[in-house]
């Protein structure tokens, strides 16, 4: 049987160096944040194995499609409203501080804290409603974000560190915080690990991912017993180096492993 690359259709440039690097025994397209169809990809072809379906990525690239999707198999996560019309209108006093984030957003990017009314009500007379919703904030102080693939687990695995420059300091992104891998001193393994790993292939399981990046935030240290939400998982992650070996095999293995059980 002739090898041929997979193809890697991407949504994100850092992903670029997976293309014509894994060579597999079947037509295969790998989809890392990208609609494109199979028939676009091969056309006139049956038989192509796909890793990350176009509905998967649907669900997953939508913040509030995955919500629903993780509401499902009770994942824990932020409780949320889809607008603003369906906070104000809650029988229950407003649950501040609250996140408005975008429903298809990237690094964070638009994303508000909202610590009282009068924060919501300036930002509601300046914003369309449309494509946003508003989640409940939680304070917890690490941040993790583990790499995770069907059959294979957690394949690789960062804690999300702010910088002292940082100047908002109520969330973790690339522009004001630094990754540090599972073999640094500050890593601190939270003592539910185990646990974490298994949410986050649920995270998978609810949103029809093949392998994805799941960001999970963590109470301290200090406790027994910590809390965590699921903030979301992505499809189309950043990747430095160590990302792109190790996508290179896990893809590789996902796609073996879906040939060889039909």
């Amino acid at each position: 049987m002739r090898r041929r690359f997979a193809k890697i259709r991407t949504s994100n440039h850092t992903a670029s160096p997976l293309r014509k690097s894994i060579l597999v025994d079947c037509p295969a397209v790998v989809r890392l944040g990208s609609l494109t169809s199979t028939p676009e990809v091969f056309p006139g072809i049956r038989n192509v194995v796909e890793i990350n379906t176009v509905e998967a990525i649907q669900n997953s690239r939508n913040k509030l499609r995955m919500k629903e999707c993780f509401k499902r198999l009770n994942i824990p996560q932020a409780s949320w409203w889809d607008s603003y019309q369906a906070l104000a209108h809650d029988e229950n006093p407003l649950p501040y501080p609250l996140v408005v984030k975008r429903v298809f957003g990237f690094q964070g990017r638009g994303m508000q804290l909202l610590r009282n009314e009068k924060n919501l009500r300036a930002w509601s007379s300046e914003h369309n409603y449309d494509g946003w919703f508003f989640e409940v904030f939680y304070n917890y102080s690490r941040e993790y974000r583990l790499h995770v693939a069907k059959g294979i687990g957690c394949f690789l695995a960062w804690r999300k560190l702010r910088t002292r420059e940082a100047t908002d300091r109520w969330f973790f992104n690339s522009e004001n915080s630094n990754w540090v891998g599972v073999d640094h001193n500050l890593f601190n393994r939270p003592v539910c690990w185990n646990l974490l790993e298994k949410t986050a292939l649920d995270c998978l399981e609810a949103t029809g991912l093949d392998i994805g990046a799941c960001d999970i935030r963590i109470q301290s240290s200090r406790h027994d017993n910590p809390k965590f939400i699921v903030c979301e998982i992505n499809s189309a992650p950043a990747l430095m180096r160590l990302g792109i070996e190790k996508y290179k095999e896990s893809i590789k293995t996902l796609i073996e492993n879906k040939l060889r059980n039909g």
